[in-house]
């Protein structure tokens, strides 16, 4: 049964520990109406026992997501731990072989990873987000407490740390041992609605701090929607079923080759059509080839991976409209995927000669290669659009920067 993923960890948190906080309102009912039957302080030690278990569960699904969200983009910064996570080859076989959707297999596999272990001293909640995150947890935590306080002495990671273990050993004393006072073993410790109301209140902000610090998971790269500086490409367009031919593809997507060439055909002037599907045929004939990506979005679309050299990365992607198709150089994710700016300097020289392109080189240098700027249909109609853009692939696509004769 697919494993799927939660809606939204931290309200979950949230509910959970107002739900410790009901715990304690009807505890102080039942207090002022003396009830006898029972110790009404009890409900403040499940308080207690709940704020502890809601943190644990949170930080266990926080990862969890934070994992997966990792898995699924290469591009994204990674702990040297989370690289030295161990994943069983059945899981490789299952998303390399099987087509089996990669967050489902890996959101199974994190979740009984990170399900067997406990987050609730401090030293394991650093250990936990080392996985994911690069910070130094505490410290940057102690760091947004400190900016927040309206009051009380200097918060700092040591203080941080002590109260969490603090409020951890009270937990373990309540579900340990009853509770029971360590200088008068017939009786057990005092709690009041107060002490339990200001831990529940210090776990969630403490818990805010842990999300700012470690920050949000980074987004996948959307390989299925144009770039926003593409502009609109018009209405999706309606397709012809076709059977499709055998090709080199990685995963399964919603489109396939025959809606691509079908929407490039029947949308695009002959001209942009003549030019895009050379590129694309040109592709599946390089050396470096590695497959194509066919897209899930409204737009039948298409991204072709090549080897790089230390890696795979998407060069380009063409998307289709009914009012123009286009093609996206992908410097971002190739920038993402380790490829060197030198070549990607010559790529983008390359193709400055199109028109709006001849200040991309700079720009491009400017922002550290972090754009996908696209090549529209004024560009891909021209006589020799085809030989320029194949020519510059081919040429970055060279380890040593030239063209290699095939």
């Amino acid at each position: 049964m697919p494993v799927e993923a939660p809606a939204d960890a931290f309200a979950e948190f949230n509910r959970n520990l107002d739900y410790a906080r009901k715990l304690v309102e009807g505890g102080r009912r039942l207090g002022q109406l003396q009830v006898g039957a029972f110790d009404v302080d009890d409900l403040y030690r499940a308080a207690w026992v709940q704020a502890v278990a809601a943190l644990d569960h949170w930080i266990t699904r926080e990862l969890i997501d934070r994992a997966v969200a990792l898995a699924r983009d290469p591009s994204a910064v990674r702990s040297p731990k989370f690289h030295k996570l161990t994943i069983p080859i059945e899981l490789f076989e299952k998303v390399h072989y099987d087509d089996k959707p990669l967050d489902e297999v890996f959101r199974a596999h994190f979740a009984q990873t990170f399900g067997f272990m406990t987050f609730q001293n401090p030293d394991k909640i650093k250990e936990g987000f080392g996985y994911v995150s690069t910070v130094n947890l505490w410290l940057r935590v102690a760091q947004i407490l400190e900016r927040r306080r309206t009051d009380g002495e200097p918060i700092t990671a040591d203080l941080v740390r002590t109260r969490l273990k603090e409020i951890v050993r009270r937990r373990n004393q309540i579900a340990h041992t009853a509770d029971h006072d360590a200088d008068s073993p017939t009786s057990r410790a005092a709690i009041t609605a107060e002490e339990v109301i200001a831990t529940v209140d210090w776990l969630g902000t403490m818990a805010t701090a842990i999300r700012e610090a470690v920050g949000e998971p980074t987004p996948a790269p959307d390989y299925d929607s144009a770039p926003e500086e593409a502009g609109g490409l018009g209405a999706a367009p309606d397709v012809t079923e076709e059977t499709p031919r055998e090709v080199l593809t990685r995963g399964t997507g919603r489109w396939d080759e025959a809606s691509l060439l079908d929407s490039i055909k029947r949308h695009c002037s002959p001209d942009v059509a003549e030019t895009l599907l050379a590129v694309y045929r040109h592709a599946e004939s390089h050396p470096a080839f590695r497959g194509y990506s066919f897209g899930e979005g409204a737009y039948p679309s298409v991204t072709a991976w090549f080897d790089i050299g230390g890696d795979e990365a998407p060069v380009w992607s063409i998307y289709t409209g009914v009012s123009k198709s286009v093609l996206s150089i992908n410097f971002e994710w190739m920038r993402s995927r380790g490829a060197p700016v030198e070549r990607l300097e010559r790529l983008a020289d390359s193709l400055a000669v199109f028109p709006g392109w001849s200040a991309m080189p700079e720009t491009l240098r400017r922002d550290d290669h972090r754009r996908r700027p696209s090549l529209g249909p004024a560009a891909l109609a021209g006589p020799l659009a085809m030989g320029l853009i194949t020519g510059a692939v081919d040429q970055f696509l060279a380890p040593s920067g030239r063209a290699e004769s095939r």
